[in-house]
């Protein structure tokens, strides 16, 4: 299975004209003939990252789905419309094709069982790190991720922030040496509280020492779940 990752660059003061055309137009074209199925819409609230921006993820069946889709988007008249419509709300995008890590907590996806939940109302913040490790350690970053991040986050109980997905960009389909995990927060309060007075200073085989093996760049970014989107 692979992951098809996308951050849109949205027009000022369209975002939920943008948010309405992904779910009543995009998403059925994508998921019809169950070849793939939207898994997350994120908004990226303001005052965390670039302006008006929004990231989807979608579970993909397999290389030859994504062959149909792309095949579909080029000579489709509905794809061609759809190209043409959403240029009234987005200004750009970014695609990548993932593969998850083999640690990953996300591997397959039962792409007839995803269906958004009933609306509380109450969206979910998701933490998305993209790293960029040293050339030549990305198996390396990959592993430790899963095993000295991921328990060092599992062990705080009660959770602040669990690991839900981690991924690498598939080779010819965006930087090679770059990772995402993808972290659900449990905690607002909590991870607020690191957000304004800093981590704690890290010890011998800590992740903020062990990271810094493997890279010493990466980019953070909160995300909030679209109250249609299937998982949250």
């Amino acid at each position: 299975m692979i992951y098809l990752h996308e951050t849109h660059d949205v027009i000022g003061g369209k975002m939920d004209e943008f948010s309405e055309a992904m779910r009543d137009q995009w998403r059925p074209l994508i998921e019809r003939d169950g070849l793939a199925r939207v898994l997350w819409f994120f908004k990226v609230p303001h005052g965390t990252s670039v302006s008006y921006q929004a990231v989807s993820i979608a579970a993909v069946r397999d290389w030859q789905s994504w062959g149909t889709i792309v095949e579909r988007t080029v000579n489709e008249p509905a794809w061609k419309q759809w190209n043409r419509d959403v240029c009234q709300y987005r200004r750009d995008v970014v695609s990548k094709l993932l593969l998850p890590n083999p640690r990953s907590p996300l591997q397959e996806v039962d792409l007839a069982s995803v269906e958004a939940p009933p609306d509380d109302g109450m969206p979910s913040l998701y933490l998305h790190d993209t790293g960029w490790p040293y050339p030549g350690l990305m198996e390396e970053y990959i592993e430790a991720l899963h095993t000295v991040l991921q328990p060092q986050m599992d062990a705080i109980q009660p959770p602040v922030i669990t690991v839900a997905a981690g991924w690498r960009t598939c080779p010819g389909t965006g930087r090679f040496h770059e990772a995402i995990l993808l972290s659900k927060i449990h905690n607002w309060e909590l991870f607020s509280f690191i957000i304004t007075f800093g981590e704690p200073p890290a010890q011998p085989g800590e992740w903020m020492i062990e990271g810094l093996k493997y890279r010493d760049r990466w980019e953070s970014k909160l995300l909030r779940t679209a109250d249609w989107s299937p998982m949250k």
